[in-house]
This record gives C-alpha cells, sequence and structure tokens, in this order.
C-alpha cells in the first residue's frame, strides 16, 4: 500500500495508529528551522515538522504536505519538545522494536 497511504488511513482511526505506522516504516518527526515571528493574533509560531526516515543516509520526503499538516495536528505537535517527546514514543513502540 505505501506509506503515505498507511498514513491516511491511520490519521483516520487515531493516534494511536499513526504512532504505530509510523513506528512501523521507521518515521519519526524532524523540528525544522523555522523563521521566527508571530501569527495574527501575537502567538509565536510552532515550528514546523517533516517526518524523515531515521538511520537513513539521505532524507527524503515521506508525505506530501497536507498529510504533514494532518499528521502533526493528529500528533498533538506543537513545540521541539512535542516533537522529541513523539520521537521517544514512537521509537519505543513495539513495532519499531520489531524492525530493529
Amino acid at each position: 500500500m505505501g506509506l503515505q497511504a498507511d498514513l491516511k488511513d491511520a490519521i483516520e482511526q487515531d493516534r494511536a495508529d499513526v504512532v504505530r505506522v509510523l513506528a512501523e516504516y521507521g518515521v519519526v518527526p524532524v523540528a525544522v528551522e523555522s523563521t521566527g515571528g508571530t501569527d495574527l493574533l501575537g502567538k509565536t509560531r510552532a515550528p514546523d515538522f517533516n517526518f524523515e526516515r531515521r538511520h537513513e543516509e539521505e532524507s527524503e520526503r515521506v508525505a506530501d504536505r497536507q498529510t504533514r499538516v494532518r499528521m502533526v495536528d493528529a500528533l498533538g505537535l506543537r513545540s521541539e519538545e512535542d516533537g522529541e517527546r513523539v520521537c521517544e514514543e514512537i521509537e519505543g513502540h513495539e513495532a519499531w522494536q520489531s524492525r530493529v
């Protein structure tokens, strides 16, 4: 089926399915250098996140922009700390452990 299709299906289910699919494929969120600044309400903007395969020589985009935005929402990624917490959750998942 492929990673992107599996992610879209997982997003329709629940957060736990998104974590499972990311663990199965060895993919983690990576905070991208943001330009900083604020949104229209004056709040500091959350960093952008890409999703990359861990332990790959070259990073590749694993999903299109719309799917990435939906994954960020599904995982509740609002800060770099959230990204680190989700990485630990993915890497601690039994699906991740079975691929190592």
